[in-house]
């Protein structure tokens, strides 16, 4: 096929693609989160931490919002729905630095969440962990894809 006919193929098979790329539902509770990702659909989160509670020994409010997808899960005898995310990222002063992030998210409603700053290349904690507590659908939103 030459680069005419591929382009053209291309164009009309696009809008039909782009279509259904990113239309999603949102979840509602705990149950419909549990039910979309042991039919194995794709599940995001956003996260907005100014609408969480800081607990523990995390005084300040949060400030920040993000969003990931769930890649690995784990329902506990309890109810109890369990992800994580971990990534390399840098500080505010331009150093590597590494981010555990867990979520807890309990039959109740409520999320635990908990992140730990680590430098690298040694993996030395930064401080200590940072924990909030949200709510589905208050500070934490779930999302599948609608196929």
């Amino acid at each position: 096929m030459n680069l005419k006919k591929l382009l053209v193929v291309l164009s009309l098979i696009a809008p039909t693609l782009s279509a259904h790329a990113g239309q999603t539902v949102q979840l509602s509770s705990l149950d419909d989160v549990e039910n979309a990702l042991t039919r194995g659909a794709d599940v995001s989160v956003t996260v907005d931490l100014t609408k969480c509670a800081p607990t523990g020994t995390t005084t300040s409010p949060g400030t920040t919002r993000g969003g990931l997808k769930i890649n690995a899960f784990r329902i506990t005898p309890d109810g109890t729905l369990s992800f994580a995310d971990e990534h390399a990222t840098v500080d505010s002063s331009g150093q590597p630095i590494w981010q555990f992030i867990r979520y807890r998210v309990k039959p109740d409603q409520t999320i635990a969440f908990s992140t730990d700053l680590f430098s690298l290349p040694s993996y030395s904690r930064l401080m200590p962990e940072i924990n909030y507590a949200c709510a589905v659908n208050q500070g934490v939103a779930f999302f599948a894809e609608r196929h």
